[in-house]
C-alpha cells in the first residue's frame, strides 16, 4: 500500500463508517481525513476510516459535464 503522504493530491477511495468515498486526498491529520469529491469537500473522522487506497481507473459516479436538452414541449416557437 502506498504511504499516505504519497497519496495526497491523488484520487483515492476511502471506506469510513460503512460508506465508500472517492475523491482527491487533501489532508490527513491525527483526527481527520479530508477529500474533495466531485460534488463537495468531505472531512471524515480518522478513527472511522477503515481503508484508504489509490483509486483505480476513472470515476463514473458523476459525469464531468451535464448537458441539458430543452424539452420539446418547452419550444413553442415564440422565441422567448
Amino acid at each position: 500500500m502506498a504511504e499516505i503522504r504519497e497519496m495526497i493530491g491523488k484520487e483515492v477511495e476511502v471506506t469510513a463508517g460503512g460508506m465508500a468515498y472517492r475523491g482527491t486526498l487533501i489532508e490527513v491529520t491525527d483526527s481527520e481525513v479530508t477529500i474533495r469529491t466531485a460534488l463537495q469537500w468531505v472531512s471524515l473522522p480518522a478513527s472511522s476510516v477503515g481503508q484508504m487506497r489509490l483509486a483505480a481507473g476513472r470515476s463514473t459516479a458523476v459525469a464531468d459535464r451535464i448537458n441539458v436538452e430543452p424539452h420539446p414541449e418547452d419550444d413553442d416557437g415564440a422565441g422567448g
